[in-house]
């Protein structure tokens, strides 16, 4: 209830859009200065006092040229963020009396903006590292290492605590073309830090990881099950499963990793729910524009 006693027009949107952008008062781009005479009426745009020029606080951002009120994305942003399931492109467009094209759009530039925010950050301390196959079943073909569903890579961040159990830290995915010892040292070394203590199964393509400065703890699933042996990692993709399934119907190879990047940002702040909006305001206020022929292509 609070949000939608915050923002209650297109106004107190785009006022709190400032706020969040320019906490120390929006500068002029041109001069720097940040006296302005207020906004004009039919433009997001407010002209500078010292230089004439004209400036419009979403420039540079996915909220900039769009044809979307700014109370519709964020109310957007709202359901996108607060709910753990996600929201699928169709639903949205539902909720928001959207053209589904519009909705899919709005929802693929704030998964470019959580990849970029997530991509600043690699996981650290002890890391699990399993590999996970999507895609729907070809006929007669077998499951698993082998298939021909699409390949992803999961690593997922743990702390050892003494007499208590292991605690779920933070985790990264990554779709791949195939998983061989190239790929994986190259994933690794893209989203974990130098020095990490790596826990895998028996696969062969992970040893190699300890050349690369890496400490590997190699636990072969053999007889026991695989979730037990990688607790982490296998918790993970069944939430993530129930991601795809649930909320998606399942997602084609296209725009996967965008799905991925969603899923992982929104599992890395489970935390700090209360903080999700604030949060994913400033990643799209930080990601660049974005053409939908960029999006589609």
């Amino acid at each position: 209830m609070d949000f939608f006693t915050t923002f209650t027009s297109e106004e107190a949107c785009e006022r709190y859009l400032i706020q969040t952008r320019f906490p120390e008062g929006m500068p002029c781009l041109k001069c720097g200065k940040k006296d302005f005479y207020p906004r004009l009426k039919n433009r997001r745009a407010y002209q500078c006092k010292s230089c004439k020029f004209f400036n419009r606080p979403t420039a540079g951002t996915i909220f900039h040229r769009t044809h979307t009120p700014l109370l519709q994305w964020f109310v957007a942003l709202f359901l996108v963020a607060f709910d753990k399931r996600g929201l699928s492109a169709l639903l949205l467009s539902e909720e928001l009396g959207l053209k589904y094209e519009t909705a899919w759009a709005m929802l693929s530039r704030m998964r470019h903006a959580m990849a970029k925010r997530d991509a600043a950050y690699k996981l650290c301390g002890y890391v699990e590292i399993d590999e996970m196959f999507i895609g729907a079943p070809s006929e007669a073909k077998k499951r698993g290492r082998g298939t021909e569903k699409t390949p992803v890579l999961v690593a997922v961040s743990y702390t050892p605590i003494d007499g208590k159990e292991e605690v779920t830290g933070f985790a990264k995915l990554q779709i791949v073309d195939a998983i061989d010892e190239k790929i994986v040292v190259m994933f690794v070394k893209a989203h974990v830090e130098p020095g990490a203590t790596v826990r895998t199964d028996g696969l062969s393509v992970y040893p190699s990881l300890e050349r690369h400065g890496y400490k590997h703890d190699r636990e072969p699933i053999k007889r026991r099950k695989a979730h037990l042996v990688l607790p982490h990692v296998h918790t993970f993709i069944s939430n993530l499963r129930s991601f795809v399934q649930g909320t998606h119907h399942g997602l084609s190879e296209t725009h996967l990793q965008q799905y991925l990047d969603e899923f992982c940002y929104r599992f890395n702040r489970r935390h700090r729910r209360s903080e999700m909006f604030d949060r994913l305001l400033r990643a799209c206020l930080e990601q660049e524009e974005l053409p939908y022929s960029a999006l589609v292509g």
